[in-house]
């Protein structure tokens, strides 16, 4: 009798406590214990600090998902530092292999491919990123007070100084030689000589130079075409100016011409420009298996990088244009040295929307699913991609940014235009002086 109550005990405190799991976890046979998530370090999405704890897009976000769903979480970095491909043994490597081994609950991070979701599942779409190409700027960096050099470049500041100066040469020429300039001096002002000086032409030039008058201006047909030359010719070179700084804030950098690349099919024409691409991803297996050609020529040609350090690197030395997401190139080019830029040609082939990766029949999806709808309709997504990766003032020290002036001129070819005309100019003013000397009413016949 003692031995059937204790087994009506036993069995009644086993009912009970599979009772009380399944009203704790309605997530299946994972129990309380922590997910293991796998992310991979990425700049802006996660970094590990001194102190070993994480933080960035992924860290918060994995915090927010995990206080809904109700579960605790431990971040696990991939042995390999791979997203996942399938090897040429057949086995799969990278996060997406550890998730079918049963490594990992889920991973972050993991662009949506059907090659992948043959093997894994997928939650709903987490961020929308698409594929850019991230190139060295043409030129310098423009920092600080050093403005001026972008709108017009140091030989075209020479060359409209040497205009200056020509015209004023030859205009005090004009005045010494023009019989009829002198006598006018004279006739109006009784003092030619102090008139015809050579500070008295600078002081002409430079009065047309601000739109000002003068208190005698030349009254030579020479003279006179030589002023209204060499006003036209500050008028010009205003309008360039003012061109080639409205250029530098509203321009993109596809429609400057000097950008090297500006689609992914004048990379895979451009043979002084190579591609490069992080290797053991969906990223080269679109290239390397794309029905458009232009796309097997990029992964022909391609150098395959191992992270993403490694890719803005080899960008910064030139020759090289790295293929990455439009999150990484928004993060680089906003810090210093502002020497990068990104290119984007709008095609939707590009389009890489990232979800979270999850084994197969997870009772982990439906919970995610409607977290991340949560966090989508909240604007918490949003939140923390501009926190992370657009707003990143506050997170990195100023001296480390690059601010609104810190950009690189997009139409300097406007200053080579100015260039051309102010090499006109004394060619222009030379002829004036001989042209307008044998005019002159008063002149040599």
């Amino acid at each position: 009798m003692a031995w059937a109550m204790f087994l009506l005990v036993g069995t009644v405190l086993g009912a009970t406590s599979t009772v009380t799991a399944q009203q704790t976890n309605d997530t299946g046979n994972i129990g309380s214990r922590a997910l293991v998530v796998g992310v991979m370090q990425y700049p802006g999405f996660l970094y590990k600090k001194e102190d070993g704890t994480y933080e960035g897009v992924h860290k918060d976000l994995l915090t927010e998902l995990m206080d809904i769903i109700g579960y605790d979480f431990v971040i696990k970095e991939p042995a390999d530092r791979k997203y996942g491909y399938k090897g040429a043994d057949g086995n799969w490597v990278g996060m997406v292999g550890e998730i079918i081994r049963g490594d990992m609950d889920m991973a972050l991070g993991l662009t949506i491919a059907s090659v992948r979701e043959t093997v894994i599942d997928f939650s709903n779409v987490v961020l929308d990123e698409r594929l850019e190409i991230m190139v060295k700027k043409p030129g310098g960096e423009i920092v600080g007070r050093e403005w001026w050099r972008a709108v017009i470049t140091m030989p075209v500041w020479f060359m409209v100084m040497a205009s200056f100066l020509i015209t004023g040469i030859v205009l005090f020429v004009i005045i010494r030689v023009s019989p009829y300039e002198s006598r006018a001096y004279s006739a109006e002002v009784g003092e030619a000589s102090r008139l015809s000086t050579f500070g008295h032409s600078l002081w002409i030039c430079f009065s047309a130079m601000s739109w000002q008058g003068v208190d005698y201006s030349p009254r030579s047909f020479s003279g006179r075409f030589l002023v209204v030359f060499w006003f036209n010719f500050i008028v010009w070179t205003l309008i360039l100016c003012t061109g080639a700084i409205v250029g530098i804030f509203i321009s993109g950098p596809a429609a400057s011409p000097m950008v090297p690349v500006q689609s992914f099919e004048d990379l895979a024409e451009n043979d002084e420009i190579r591609p490069a691409l992080f290797g053991g991803g969906i990223t080269e297996y679109m290239f390397k298996t794309s029905p458009f050609v232009p796309y097997n020529r990029i992964h022909q040609k391609a150098l395959l990088v191992n992270s993403t350090i490694e890719g803005v690197r080899l960008a910064r030395e030139g020759k090289v244009a790295f293929i990455t997401e439009s999150a990484m190139t928004r993060f680089y080019s906003s810090k210093k040295p502002c020497d990068l830029l990104s290119i984007h040609d709008g095609n939707r082939f590009t389009a890489r929307p990232q979800a979270v990766g999850l084994r197969p029949g997870s009772p982990l999806k439906e919970p995610l699913n409607n977290a991340i709808l949560q966090l989508r309709e909240g604007g918490r997504l949003f939140t923390l991609v501009q926190k992370w990766i657009v707003s990143v003032v506050g997170l990195f020290p100023v001296s480390q940014l690059c601010l609104g002036h810190n950009r690189k001129t997009k139409w300097a070819a406007m200053g080579w235009c100015v260039l051309a005309f102010s090499g006109v100019s004394p060619t222009w003013s030379l002829g004036s002086a001989a042209t307008g000397l044998y005019l002159d009413p008063a002149g040599p016949r």
